[in-house]
């Protein structure tokens, strides 16, 4: 494996999400950027169909607060207990405590409020700041450690292809269920899977470092 690789790219990431949250911390924090809006009034006109409010606001809500939790401690349960890939567990679960306490204080210090408009009445009270959506954060957190988990043990090169299109169509989904619900913009999406990728990409190489000492 090529460190160098990963490092660059997340080095390349975290520096697009730098710039990102720079630009909503001096202009857009009570409102969106120009790209933003058209994406939202798109998803309002989804909001028409019974079926597709249904999925994304469940789906939104499996990896809300508590969702999430479940949703994690279950997978590091499956990666110790039936996988036997302890090295695995330790860093998912450095990855999603780390994503969590980053998400916390750039939130803080971003301070963007919530879109107030085209939100469905079960989101109305939606609390907290906007960006970067942690949604977006810990569902490529979770799929994205589960491509790379696999990444590694995985020989057939479609298969990984394969694994890596499903993993990236989950994380849109749970990003563009946060913009149909209305309590975030585009942009906040994006910023929290440019965090998400970032920690991945910038962790992986010492992930795979232990890995082949215990092995």
């Amino acid at each position: 494996m090529n460190k160098k690789i990963y490092y660059i790219s997340g080095a390349i990431t975290t520096l697009a999400f730098l710039i990102l949250a720079l630009f909503v911390k001096i202009d857009f924090t009570h409102g969106p950027f120009p790209f933003d809006r058209p994406i939202q009034t798109w998803a309002f006109h989804l909001q028409s169909s019974s079926g597709l409010t249904y999925f994304f606001s469940h789906m939104t809500n499996i990896f809300g607060d508590k969702g999430g939790i479940i949703v994690a401690v279950l997978l590091a349960l499956v990666l110790y207990l039936l996988f036997k890939q302890k090295e695995a567990t330790i860093w998912f679960a450095a990855t999603v405590v780390l994503s969590l306490a980053l998400n916390t204080v750039i939130k803080a210090i971003i301070g963007r409020e919530r879109p107030d408009i085209h939100r469905l009445a079960a989101f109305a009270n939606e609390a907290g700041k906007s960006f970067p959506s942690g949604h977006s954060i810990f569902a490529t957190i979770i799929f994205g450690s589960i491509f790379f988990i696999c990444l590694g043990k995985l020989k057939n090169r479609s298969s990984k292809i394969l694994l890596g299109i499903l993993c990236i169509i989950l994380i849109a989904l749970i990003m563009f269920s946060r913009i149909f619900v209305g309590v975030h913009y585009p942009s906040d999406t994006i910023g929290g899977f440019l965090e998400g990728i970032s920690i991945l990409l910038l962790t992986y190489p010492t992930y795979i470092k232990y890995t082949r000492i215990a092995s």
